[in-house]
């Protein structure tokens, strides 16, 4: 019956969640009308409007691209590829090159603005080849960890952020989410179980405690948010009344919500185990069994978190450390203030979780028992 149940929650699962691919994006900001986009192919480059500066380029790329999609499927058209001199989202394309544009219509005059290298369906085989490897070794688990990661991304994307742009507050909406999706993994991987809802308890648990930690050193920091990657143009171009800093709390806590869940659940799974070899064991021990296990696993989940998000800006380090820049003034830059914060408010809600997950199984799996007995 058990297993019924989790094949029952991970089919409804899966329809809620190509259900929820179905809703609409939300509407452009300002109401502006979208270009409509086209996979091409680049036939022909013309680099003789390019002016070098240093390592980098201004002016434009001429091209001509064949159309591979939508109704102009086939034509061959002018293509323009702009450089401004910024070697993050400047390109050059070459002959044979596949990319996504903007398509362009002047009267009878058809043309296209080249935007980047289509790189979907790479992406996609990559997905794919994950998605594949994981059932086979994970079996029916593996199949419930996919539910949950589809219904992660499409909950962020489809849920989510529409309500923010909509003005809804980010903290109470991002517990919310966070709430349903640790839901969504725990049952898909673990079902209707107590391990599942121990996992659960305690990584809501650590994330509140997360997101208070983060509340009170963004306050000591003095961080309101405005060092969040694209907020001016967000705020400048569209207008929009947005709590910056609450978005910026929520992505702390979102951010570290993975791995909380990850610990949550080795935590609960471990105690899970622990009460199934020894199913008279007091809910102290249990307790003691969890905390040891939290203190064998916290030290290599604490580095995993430091390494992820060291390695995400390991050329700004290089490049303090190129310019003989003195830690204080790197510790005192506000951006840097920013990231250094959500590594600590991570590393601690990983501190909170594991004894909270193992405090939640002491009382589970022993308050059942001791029912059944005083039964």
């Amino acid at each position: 019956m058990n297993k019924k149940m989790n094949l029952l929650f991970v089919l409804v699962s899966a329809a809620l969640t190509l259900l929820m691919m179905l809703l609409p994006d939300a509407a452009p900001l300002g109401h502006a009308d979208p270009i409509p986009r086209e996979r091409v192919r680049v036939v022909t480059v013309d680099n003789s409007m390019l002016d070098p500066l240093g390592i980098v380029y201004s002016g434009v790329q001429q091209c001509t691209a064949e159309v591979l999609s939508g109704p102009h499927k086939g034509q061959v058209v002018p293509a323009a590829n702009f450089l401004n001199s910024d070697m993050e989202k400047d390109k050059l394309y070459q002959p044979g090159d596949r990319a996504v544009a903007m398509v362009h219509h002047r009267g009878e005059v058809l043309s296209v603005t080249l935007i980047d290298l289509d790189r979907a369906p790479q992406m996609g085989l990559m997905l794919l080849g994950y998605m594949v490897l994981l059932v086979v070794f994970a079996g029916f688990s593996g199949v419930g960890a996919l539910v949950s990661l589809l219904a992660s991304a499409v909950m962020l994307w489809k849920v989510y952020i529409p309500l923010l742009l909509k003005g809804a507050s980010p903290i109470p909406s991002a517990l919310l989410l966070v709430l349903l999706l640790n839901c969504i993994i725990a049952f898909s991987v673990a079902g209707f179980s107590r391990l599942a809802v121990s996992a659960v308890l305690g990584s809501l648990l650590g994330t509140v405690a997360t997101l208070l930690l983060s509340m009170l050193f963004a306050h000591i920091l003095r961080l309101d948010g405005t060092t969040i990657s694209h907020v001016s143009p967000l705020l400048s171009q569209s207008g929009l009344q947005l709590d910056i800093r609450g978005v910026y709390l929520a992505m702390t806590f979102i951010g570290a919500s993975g791995a909380l869940t990850d610990l949550g659940m080795d935590i609960a799974a471990s105690c899970h185990e622990v009460q199934v070899h020894a199913p008279h064991i007091t809910g102290r021990e249990l307790r003691r069994a969890g905390f040891s296990v939290g203190r064998t696993v916290i030290g290599t989940m604490t580095t995993t978190l430091v390494m992820a998000y060291s390695g995400n800006f390991l050329t700004m380090l290089m490049y303090y450390q190129g310019q003989g820049t003195p830690l204080i003034d790197i510790f005192s830059y506000r951006f840097v203030a920013a990231e250094l914060m959500s590594v600590l408010v991570g590393a601690f809600g990983l501190l909170a979780v594991a004894p909270l997950t193992a405090c939640v199984c002491g009382w589970l799996y022993t308050r059942g028992r001791k029912e059944a007995v005083a039964a």
